[in-house]
């Protein structure tokens, strides 16, 4: 007989993906997870028993550039089920006229791309295809097993969710599109490992190590930022955004990924905390480990380690940046950390955000969000700077015009409201417990007292509810004389723009300088107002309205400090869903916003996105202008590719409003 017959070889990925649950990837290709068997099927024709040919073969897996046994990246099995040093196995067995082979990863096997070789006893080797090989939540045995159904729904296979911003006085929800299993977003994951500072110096020691998914972790938070590698974001925070994107118009990561991918490895400009966290949220889930964003109100940043957050006022009024932020965002993912002493398993923050560097790169974390708890600043990585952003003490001073620091009191808490998205629900699941121990307890109250030392006076600003962008409102300074004494006070009041890491920006300055005598028990009620043509230059950018009070007792010169930040609110969005989505039939969705400003606005857009509905991609329509008080509405169709619930994500835009955003739940039939 002539050559020996070709073997025919079929990775059944879509019966394998379905049974990994990989198949929300939609691609035709096989994607399996460590720790859990997968079974292809081989035929050969005109030869004999292949089944009795193929119980003498060898079979090969191997990953990585240059694999080798003594590295890990290879690795060898015998076809008679038994468990390999390597912890891999596999097996044959009859299946008709065919073999099927029978192939179990080790659950801490390397992730990333493979290829199988077969090699008979006749020394002949045959490619048997490529695959992909995933973390495994669902395997006890896999370090990032998680036990709940419903949580792996929530923080693996949802490819939507809910981001918190604000500041902890007025909390919104913006919506997200992770898009995880979307088209090419599991490749331009694999390639970000590729392309680190890690792979680049000693490609085989990186991919040695990818079975661990603190190292992993540990990668991306410094690749999703550029700052010190090829990197997939570049931030930016001054407001200036030209030649690239502005950071709150995002609504989801799979624009991003794609966007770097294509433009080999160009980072995208421009993001900024929670756009960080959600794209390094995708990857994450793209990998197989569990992941949630987190929001903190009132984050800290401590750049000096000291874990104290020191803030100087002068006569001239408040600091140029507040080293705390209004809101900060990361992420948790949840493995195990056989690295640490017990009880440390479970969600460990890491951040992407590019802000401190961690041996020498921009990075922080994997650390147990138990260690930043229980106060244990040695535990790996980052414990003190993460403690820090959630329990770092406030310290105000005032510099008097001779260069005296004197004492400011001040009720700044930091690591307040710590939030994320709750379990099956669009709402907000408050975790300031998983970080920090409740108010009422010893450390707290001890805390509580320290902060309440001899207070003559009450300083509060009155909130002054919900202010809709374009309206005219009065905030009030509020000072009541809890002394036996007649006070003279002084006041300095200033407002203006805040970005959400504090930095201040120049937009919509207003200040008040006055002197006042508040009588015993007397309560005193200092009117500030605000016009819509005084603040509207915030509007088009990501600010907020950053109240500051100082108070001076001229008879003591004693001082006490309050603020309060204002979030003007967006008006409504509309959203209505034309009739009953189908896979594969054109769906369309009526979208509509009144202008709520005394003036029109021109340049206008809205933008639809939503995972399995519209490819990735934001779907737009531009509006040219809308007049003070009208309504602005258009129809956007689209076509969903998948049925079950989905989020679709809607954008209202013009430079005078800025982004307004709101999603619908939808049930999209087959």
């Amino acid at each position: 007989m002539g050559e020996r017959a070709v073997l025919d070889v079929d990775l059944q990925w879509e019966r394998n993906n379905e049974d990994h649950h990989t198949d929300a990837f939609h691609e035709d290709r096989l994607i399996v997870r460590r720790g859990q068997p997968f079974v292809i099927t081989l035929s050969r024709k005109f030869e004999g028993n292949l089944l009795q040919t193929l119980s003498k073969a060898k079979l090969t897996a191997q990953t990585g550039p240059h694999p080798s046994v003594s590295s890990g990246t290879k690795v060898s099995m015998d076809l008679n089920g038994e468990k390999q040093d390597s912890g891999w196995s596999a097996s044959v067995s009859p299946s008709g006229k065919a073999v099927s082979l029978t192939i179990c990863p080790a659950p801490n096997a390397l992730i990333g791309k493979y290829i199988l070789v077969l090699s008979e006893s006749s020394n002949r080797k045959t490619d048997l295809g490529k695959f992909v090989l995933l973390f495994n939540p669902w395997c006890p045995d896999d370090t990032v097993y998680m036990e709940e159904n419903e949580q792996r729904e929530e923080y693996l296979l949802s490819q939507d969710g809910l981001i918190f911003y604000g500041n902890s006085n007025n909390i919104n929800s913006m919506p997200w599109n992770f898009g995880q299993f979307e088209s090419g977003i599991l490749k331009a994951s694999l390639k970000i490992l590729d392309q680190s500072l890690e792979h680049r110096n000693d490609p085989g020691k990186d991919c040695r190590q990818r079975n661990d998914p603190i190292y992993v972790t540990r990668v991306l938070s410094a690749m999703i930022n550029s700052n010190d590698d090829s990197g997939v974001l570049r931030g930016r925070w001054n407001g200036n955004y030209s030649g690239g994107v502005e950071p709150s118009k995002w609504t989801g990561s799979v624009e991003i990924l794609r966007q770097w991918h294509d433009s080999k490895c160009k980072p995208v400009q421009f993001g900024q905390c929670w756009v960080f966290a959600a794209v390094g949220c995708t990857v994450a889930r793209a990998f197989g480990i569990p992941c949630r964003v987190i929001t903190n109100f009132e984050s800290a940043h401590d750049t000096n380690g000291d874990l104290k957050i020191e803030r100087v006022l002068t006569e001239d009024g408040p600091p140029m940046k507040e080293s705390v932020w209004n809101f900060h965002c990361w992420v948790e993912s949840w493995m195990k950390r056989p690295d640490l002493k017990p009880g440390y398993d479970g969600w460990q923050a890491s951040d992407p955000t590019p802000q401190e560097q961690s041996e020498g790169v921009m990075r922080c974390g994997p650390v147990p969000v138990k260690a930043i708890k229980e106060g244990d600043l040695t535990c790996k990585y980052d414990a003190a700077f993460v403690y820090a952003e959630v329990n770092a003490d406030v310290v105000t001073k005032y510099r008097t015009r001779n260069g005296i620091l004197q004492d400011v009191l001040s009720k700044d808490q930091v690591g307040q409201n710590i939030s994320t998205k709750s379990i099956g629900k669009d709402t907000r699941e408050d975790v300031t417990h998983l970080y920090k121990y409740r108010e009422g307890s010893k450390e707290e109250r001890e805390s509580y007292m320290n902060a309440q030392v001899c207070q003559q006076f009450d300083l509060s600003i009155e909130d002054p509810g919900d202010v809709l962008k374009g309206s005219d409102f009065v905030l009030y300074i509020r000072v009541a004389n809890k002394s036996s004494v007649k006070k003279m006070i002084q006041l300095q009041v200033s407002s203006g723009g805040v970005l959400h890491n504090g930095l201040l920006d120049n937009s919509a300055p207003q200040s008040y300088t006055g002197e006042h005598f508040v009588s015993p028990g007397e309560v005193l009620k200092v009117p500030m107002e605000h016009r819509y043509m005084r603040y509207s230059a915030l509007l088009g950018t990501s600010s907020q309205l950053l109240v500051s009070v100082l108070l001076t007792d001229e008879s003591t010169m004693a001082r006490m400090m309050e603020k309060r930040i204002i979030t003007l609110q967006d008006p409504k969005l509309n959203i209505q869903i034309v009739g009953q989505p189908r896979v594969g039939k054109q769906s369309c969705v009526k979208l509509s916003v009144k202008n709520p400003l005394p003036e029109k606005l021109s340049d206008c857009w809205f933008g639809v996105e939503g995972a399995n509905l519209t490819n990735g991609q934001m779907l737009t329509r531009r509006i040219s202008y809308v007049g003070s008080g009208k309504e602005a509405k258009t129809r956007i169709c689209f076509t969903p590719i998948q049925s079950g619930p989905c989020k679709l994500m809607a954008t209202f835009y013009s430079k005078k409003l800025g982004y307004v955003k709101a999603y619908t739940n939808l049930n999209v039939s087959k």
